[in-house]
Parts: structure tokens; C-alpha cells; sequence
């Protein structure tokens, strides 16, 4: 069984107000409320991507990914696909995706050469009161406060995606014989419709989370 994602988006200040160990678990609840009515299942099944809202937690809700079916593998070939365009694009437009996808799904360019890094985990802001900087393990954990940066290199990123086709396509020519066509999500995150789709998704997520001045957590189930 693979890795899943659940990407939510949180009020801190409410965060703030549950014991640190207690956390995940009440945010878990919040997204997914084990005791649900009927009607609320039919309403929540029908939502096929989006944001999702259950009715008494107002305070958090979970974005999901058209087609990704909570599978953290579309992510992480998003980002391994964009290892291997980088280079090919413009160096401004490569800045503001690099920053972007860096805080969302990407381990970056110098991913494990810093000396100290025990767990490969860059430092994190974390929930508040947290021991540690990266307190609980998640896949995603940006406090309110680095959002922003993420919306403004979305807006820089969003008008210019076109001119990820080039680099897409001839990445995708080059690596067409090496492909797993056993594995088609790795093919088809590595394409360019399918790429600038994901993307559009996470531009979704982070301008949803800055507009409440909200933070995203990334719950590894």
C-alpha cells in the first residue's frame, strides 16, 4: 500500500488552543468525523475536488485532488518531473516554481547535501507551542505566516505555465522508453496537461489558505 496525502488548511489561533499531542488527532476527526449522518456522507462523496467543509468544524477543511485519489505518488512524480524540466526553463519562471513546489511537495535541488541533515527534513514553523521544529512527522506543515510567499510566487508562476510545454513534451519524448507503463500515474504526472493540472490544484490550496491567513498541514494518511 502506497503513501496517501490528506492536504488541510487550518486556523492556528484555534490550533493553538489543543494540547500539542493532541492534534492531529482533533484535526484528523475535524476533516473526517467518524459519527456522521447519512445525508452528510452523500454530501461529502459528491464532492469530487475542492475544498471540503463538514459542518462543525469550521475552523479547518480538506482540499482534494481531482483524480489523485489522496495518493501522495502524484506529488512526488510532480516533483521529480519538475527535477528533470527545471533547467530548461526561464530563470525567473524556475525562481518562483522552484520557491513554490519547494514548499509544497519538492525537496529542492540540494536535497541531502546539507551537512546535519539527520532525517532530510528541511526546519519547519510547525504548530504552535511544538517542542520541535518538525513536531509531529507530516508531509506538509506551513505555519500562516509562509503562505504568502507561496501565493505570490503562485501569481508570478500561474500566467506562464504555456511555457512549461516545451520542456514537458521533450522530457517526456526522451524518457518515453525508459517509462513504467505499469505505473501510469508516474507517466501521466510527468506530462504536461497532467503537471500544470496538479499545479493549478496547489496554486488552489495555497491561495484558499492565504486568503483566511490560514495555515496547510499535509496529514501522511
Amino acid at each position: 500500500m502506497g503513501l496517501d496525502i490528506t492536504v488541510v488548511m487550518a486556523d492556528w489561533e484555534r490550533l493553538a488552543r489543543i494540547p500539542a499531542g493532541e492534534r492531529l488527532v482533533v484535526l484528523t476527526d475535524a476533516v473526517h468525523p467518524y459519527f456522521c449522518c447519512e445525508s452528510c456522507e452523500d454530501a461529502d462523496s459528491a464532492v469530487q475536488g475542492g475544498w471540503v467543509w463538514q459542518r462543525q468544524s469550521p475552523w479547518c477543511a480538506e482540499y482534494r485532488f481531482l483524480g489523485t485519489t489522496g495518493s501522495y505518488s502524484w506529488h512526488f512524480h510532480l516533483a521529480n518531473a519538475w527535477e528533470g524540466v527545471r533547467a530548461s526553463v526561464a530563470p525567473d519562471l524556475r525562481e518562483a516554481l522552484d520557491r513554490f513546489l519547494g514548499g509544497l511537495v519538492w525537496d529542492g535541488p540540494d536535497y541531502g547535501s546539507a551537512a546535519g541533515e539527520d532525517d532530510g527534513y528541511p526546519p519547519a514553523g510547525g504548530f504552535p507551542d511544538d517542542p520541535g521544529p518538525w513536531c509531529p512527522r507530516v508531509l506538509l506543515l506551513r505555519a500562516p505566516g509562509e503562505v504568502p510567499a507561496l501565493v505570490r510566487d503562485w501569481r508570478t508562476a500561474e500566467p506562464r505555465l504555456e511555457e512549461l510545454r516545451e520542456p514537458f513534451d521533450a522530457q517526456a519524448q526522451t524518457q518515453a522508453q525508459a517509462e513504467d507503463e505499469a505505473d501510469g500515474r508516474a507517466a501521466r504526472s510527468g506530462r504536461f496537461d497532467e503537471a500544470v493540472a496538479l499545479l493549478r490544484e496547489w496554486g488552489e490550496v495555497v491561495t484558499g489558505a492565504g486568503e483566511r491567513g490560514w495555515g496547510l498541514i499535509g496529514l501522511p494518511y
